[in-house]
């Protein structure tokens, strides 16, 4: 597992810890699938540290893929402005839904974790985790997986209770999560 620390960070220092290469010539891609499925929404499973958060990656309902945005910097002449080539990649936040189990346990860990965030002393605790998103086929076997480096949770959704309820519906939480990165992790195909 990679970890930078921020701390030692300059303006121009950080760079992306992998290296994708892309190949924007012309000419014949060997990536094409002999085969097309389609990824089914609801085969996916998310792995956060299991050692520390153990309650709250198993009642995971609803993920969404953060949106990934580049721009590039604006080359100023008097008629018009060119936009130069990209040269920052910006990722929105990564939401997640859960179950609430009955004893609160996976709510607590989040909760917890948050606090720990702004109450505990920096000196050697690493207060970030990455984070697994793990795809899965037709056969419920993980075929990619997408990590998201250094997550930390920012928002924790509250706990409606409600006693005016006919049904009962099961309480979910919404968190968000900040994240430096996130990169597929090369599976099966």
């Amino acid at each position: 597992m990679l970890y930078w620390p921020r701390n030692n960070w300059s303006d121009g220092d950080y760079l992306m810890p992998y290296n994708l290469d892309v190949n924007f010539a012309e000419g014949f891609s060997n990536t094409a699938q002999a085969s097309m499925n389609f990824v089914n929404p609801t085969a996916f499973k998310l792995v956060i540290d299991s050692q520390k958060y153990k309650n709250a990656q198993f009642m995971a309902q609803t993920v969404a893929l953060p949106d990934l945005q580049v721009q590039g910097a604006v080359y100023q002449t008097r008629n018009r402005n060119i936009i130069e080539a990209p040269d920052k990649i910006e990722y929105g936040m990564f939401d997640m839904t859960f179950l609430i189990d009955e004893y609160l346990l996976n709510y607590k860990e989040i909760h917890d974790w948050i606090v720990g965030l702004v109450t505990e002393k920096d000196e050697g605790v690493r207060k970030e985790r990455d984070m697994v998103l793990q795809i899965l086929s037709s056969h419920n076997n993980v075929i990619a997986e997408l990590q998201f480096v250094n997550a930390i949770p920012i928002n924790l959704s509250s706990l409606p209770f409600d006693v005016s309820s006919t049904d009962v519906i099961y309480l979910t939480a919404n968190v968000t999560f900040q994240f430096d990165y996130f990169k597929f992790v090369t599976k099966g195909v």
